[in-house]
């Protein structure tokens, strides 16, 4: 979150505690990763992932992959 202040928002949520929005997403497997652009959903990554995976998905959105 903090790479990429002022220009992504990161959000945290504990499905266990709001399963309503695991059931509004269709989360299934956590961790659950889903990045939206404009309130769309772009890109969804499920699973325990690299820092780096998650930066390059992220660089690629902002167009600086």
């Amino acid at each position: 979150a903090q790479q990429y202040q002022g220009r992504v928002i990161v959000v945290k949520v504990n499905v266990d505690s709001l399963p309503a929005v695991a059931g509004r997403y269709g989360i299934q497997g956590i961790p659950a990763v889903l990045v939206f652009d404009k309130g769309k959903e772009v890109q969804r990554l499920v699973g325990l992932r690299s820092a780096g995976e998650y930066t390059k998905v992220l660089d690629k959105l902002l167009g600086q992959a």
